[in-house]
């Protein structure tokens, strides 16, 4: 069982009340033409500085958190509002086909909401989230996915990453590669706090490998085969980047932008 108390997230909400207000502003200039676009946007712009209002008085006087649990045979996902449950949800493990989790960003960085996924064996599809007013926060998220990988629960790629770094006794507070032979697979780990990391190991495949069949290509995986049944699977997610090379003779060795030393740019 992991708790997570929820972010009331007042300073983001303020900043928003600011920019809807200034944007209301503007709005009032084409509001006083009549012209009938500018009034729905001003009347929009009144509505969302009155629902930060509201969220801020809101939060205010309401702590919110999140209890999740996984037993032997059930997910749990719990919700409570000073103190007082107000939501479970319980699905059972073995309906459980795959689960993911994702941060949303609505402003850029700042406004962000948590998305939790879970595709079920007879087709269906849960989606549990922190909801509008709270703010999960990426630390959290990626505590949460761990718990879960902890648990079984989430992409296989990011089970097996998890089993590979408890092998080696990895530190996950340190930024650092490691690899391991096992069988026909070579598998290669990334600690690193890095937002380019992946793009810079995914350019290295690309540039030593050149495999044409490419089966995945996403900001957060990236999956290519040979002619033969060997492929590279590159993927990242809370712990960090693995790499797997499956029946495919190593070249040389991946290095870390921190092992590049310094660029401008990311090119090879």
């Amino acid at each position: 069982m992991k708790t997570f108390k929820l972010n009331k997230a007042i300073t983001t909400k303020l900043f928003m009340f600011l920019a809807f207000s200034i944007f209301a502003l503007v709005m009032y200039q084409g509001y006083l033409t009549n012209e009938t676009i500018y009034v729905i946007l001003f009347y929009g712009s009144l509505i969302l500085c009155a629902f930060q209002i509201a969220s801020i008085f809101y939060v205010s006087f309401i702590k919110k958190s999140i209890k999740v649990t996984v037993d032997e045979k059930n997910f749990i996902w719990e919700v409570y509002e000073n103190s007082k449950k107000t939501n479970e949800t319980t699905i059972a493990l073995d309906t459980i086909k795959e689960l993911n989790i994702q941060i949303n960003y609505l402003t850029g960085n700042i406004y962000s909401s948590l998305s939790l996924t879970i595709d079920l064996k007879d087709g269906n599809i849960v989606e549990l989230t922190d909801g509008l007013l709270y703010d999960f926060g990426l630390k959290m998220a990626e505590e949460l996915s761990i718990f879960l990988l902890e648990n079984n629960l989430g992409h296989p790629q990011d089970i097996k990453f998890l089993d590979f770094v408890k092998q080696l006794n990895i530190d996950l507070t340190k930024e650092q590669t490691f690899n391991k032979k096992q069988g026909d697979d070579y598998l290669v780990g990334v600690i690193s706090k890095n937002k380019k990391e992946f793009l810079a190991l995914r350019l290295q495949i690309e540039t030593l490998y050149n495999f044409k069949n490419i089966e995945k290509n996403a900001n957060n995986e990236y999956l290519v085969k040979n002619d033969k049944d060997g492929f590279i699977y590159l993927r990242s997610n809370a712990i960090g980047y693995f790499i797997q090379f499956h029946k495919v003779k190593q070249k040389e060795e991946l290095k870390t932008l921190k092992q590049m030393g310094k660029r401008d740019k990311i090119g090879f």
